[in-house]
């Protein structure tokens, strides 16, 4: 079965670290412009294609200008390989203008270490089927990204229901609309593909300066769980914080930006 994300990833390689890529509006967010997250797995699916390792371990892109949809290039280098970890970069290009750089750790699940210690656990919340389903509160068509994935809330959001709690916190189900299974691609794009928090306040478009992610295990899941978190807003720009938890409670990836609110 072929599936959303992985057609709107999908590479022509070039040879000597080149791809050749066709970015899609089919992520567009508030912005009229790719959400971060769909960025982030098109330099991720790249550099996987390159990698001496199978896994992602960590991504940490940086946005130059936002993509526009259409033809695109993403080259990517080799800056160390290591036994354990590998380490490259890799930059997605429009034209003659770089859009947006990551560094990437890549590494394999199977020869990782074994000490854990794991302070806390997932939210208690319902399972997704007893939960509010967001996704029939959001207007179709509202922006493309939105019809990508299905949402399940323990509560209704309170900007959907045109009373902003003020608090910039929440805890969300999501899964791929079309179903596709959760691993670290579709858990890179999932944790830049909740609503920004930030609408609690009265400011639902934002864009992303930089996104970083780190993978903490293979997932295997379909409905992850995220607790997505905003602690400051200063000058125009806010941090967002998201956990994301597989259905048996375990932690598949932990990521943090630092994005502009649109104004006016």
């Amino acid at each position: 079965m072929s599936f959303l994300l992985d057609e709107a990833v999908a590479t022509e390689p070039l040879g000597d670290g080149r791809h050749r890529v066709q970015v899609t509006a089919d992520w567009n967010t508030a912005n009229q412009t790719p959400n971060g997250g769909y960025v982030l797995a098109l330099l991720q699916h790249a550099v996987l294609l390159e990698s001496a390792h199978p896994d992602a371990l960590s991504i940490s892109v940086t946005f130059f200008r936002p993509g526009l949809p259409g033809p695109a290039e993403i080259h990517v280098r080799e800056v160390r390989k290591g036994r354990r970890v590998s380490t490259y970069d890799a930059v997605l290009v429009q034209g003659d203008k770089e859009v947006a750089h990551a560094v990437v750790s890549t590494h394999d699940w199977d020869a990782a270490g074994a000490v854990e210690h794991i302070p806390h656990t997932a939210p208690d919340v319902p399972r997704p089927e007893d939960c509010h389903d967001s996704s029939n509160l959001i207007p179709g068509g509202m922006f493309p990204i939105l019809e990508r994935y299905s949402y399940r809330a323990p509560e209704v959001f309170g900007w959907l229901q045109g009373k902003p709690s003020g608090v910039t916190e929440a805890i969300c189900w999501i899964r791929a609309e079309d179903g596709r299974p959760v691993d670290a691609l579709l858990a890179g794009a999932m944790v830049d593909a909740f609503p920004p928090v930030t609408a609690e306040i009265g400011h639902l478009a934002s864009a992303t300066i930089q996104l970083t992610v780190h993978y903490r295990r293979r997932p295997a899941t379909t409905w992850a769980l995220g607790h997505i978190t905003t602690r400051h807003v200063i000058a125009g720009y806010h941090d967002e914080d998201v956990e994301l938890w597989d259905e048996d409670g375990n932690l598949i990836a932990q990521s943090r930006q630092l994005a502009i609110l649109a104004e006016g």
